[in-house]
């Protein structure tokens, strides 16, 4: 009955884009001594009962404590945590991969624990004056957790934040808020989580000084021309891909066209603000000019990049969606989307504060984020 409604709870996070996109998010429910956690690369939105992996939550909180030794370069050490944590399975869960969150799942002491990216929430965790607005607005109701790179080094730095407010508070934190990644909100029952999270909506919106406005109105761009990028971009990025099924997708509304006025209104969303957006649509897009040799533009961050940009934003004009296929181009349009509406947000929180260049270059090459992009 429970993991029924574990289901229920992730299906209904999972199918509203307010709270989720793409395969962001991880839920998961605790009995006997279980922990009941999503599977990497599986989608909230229609996750089936036997999706989630069964862990032991006795061996998952033993890597909490234990200390890798130094003389581990930070591959090794990723990788012993990584094959330690897939250990944690119970016998039958061998061909399932839990969620990289498993550990801080599993050191709630509540039965029931969301975590997702709510584009409203992360205007705050990504902004200048976050942890500063946090405390202000939650006070000691919330823990704020200072930017972490995820997995087990994340668990461990929330052991102990989560310490340090035991100490203070008599009580284990059950909403807890992380810079340039999301929220987490745990409780033992559903409803609880439901009015936890009504009650950070509610207070955020509160202080929303402007809200993304997506309204669309008649293009009045020469269609022609528009045809004609289009044709650009999808031949530049289908060399990657050998069966003709490569998108190139544009994109426009209210909010777009302001951050597309010039250079100095897309820096607010020249760099991503979470992993989610450099899985889905890598860690910066591509700025033009409307005269620009697009071509030699598009190589130039190619052979810099390593790899060829999922967005294309032209001043005055929007932005381009690339992907190999279009579940993939649709996937980086609703990041990038949600990455506008976390800018727009983030105007009331002292303005957009993206992950720095060594946080997002580890979240590019780090091997859990490539399977869950790849699953």
């Amino acid at each position: 009955m429970s993991l029924n409604k574990l289901v229920e709870m992730s299906h209904r996070y999972g199918e509203n884009e307010e709270f989720v996109l793409a395969g962001g998010g991880n839920t998961s429910y605790k009995e006997n001594g279980t922990l009941y956690v999503k599977g990497s690369g599986v989608q909230l939105s229609d996750i089936l009962p036997e999706q989630f992996v069964a862990m032991d939550i006795k061996k998952l909180l033993e890597m909490v404590e234990y200390e890798y030794p130094e003389s581990m370069s930070n591959d090794e050490r990723e990788k012993k945590a990584l094959a330690d944590m897939m250990s944690a399975r119970l016998p039958g869960e061998e061909s399932k991969r839990p969620s990289v969150e498993s550990i801080l799942h599993a050191m709630f002491p509540y039965k029931f624990v969301l975590h997702v990216h709510p584009p409203l929430i992360n205007g705050l965790t990504c902004a200048v004056i976050g942890e500063e607005s946090c405390s202000k607005l939650f006070k000691d109701k919330a823990v704020w957790i200072e930017l972490t790179k995820p997995g087990l080094i994340l668990a461990q730095k929330c052991n102990r934040v989560f310490r340090e407010y035991e100490k203070k508070a008599g009580t284990f934190p059950q909403i807890v808020i992380l810079q340039n990644h999301g929220i987490f909100i745990a409780a033992d029952t559903v409803d609880e989580i439901d009015d936890l999270m009504n009650y950070v909506v509610d207070t955020l919106e509160k202080q929303i000084n402007e809200f993304p406005n997506f309204q669309i109105d008649a293009l009045s761009y020469d269609m022609d021309s528009l045809q004609a990028i289009t044709a650009k971009l999808k031949s530049l990025y289908s060399s990657i891909n050998t069966d003709n099924t490569t998108v190139a997708k544009f994109y426009i509304n209210k909010q777009i066209e302001q951050f597309v006025e010039s250079k100095e209104t897309f820096k607010p969303i020249s760099k991503s603000f979470t992993p989610d957006h450099i899985v889905y649509c890598k860690d910066e897009p591509l700025f033009i000019e409307p005269d620009a040799d697009i071509e030699a533009e598009f190589n130039t961050y190619a052979n810099r990049k390593g790899f060829k940009p999922n967005i294309v934003a032209i001043r005055g004009v929007g932005f381009f969606a690339l992907g190999s296929n279009p579940k993939k181009a649709m996937q980086a349009q609703a990041l990038f989307l949600d990455a506008v509406k976390i800018a727009t947000y983030a105007k009331s929180f002292g303005g957009a504060n993206p992950l720095n260049d060594e946080f997002a270059n580890f979240i590019l090459n780090w091997e859990v984020e490539a399977y869950r992009s790849k699953a």
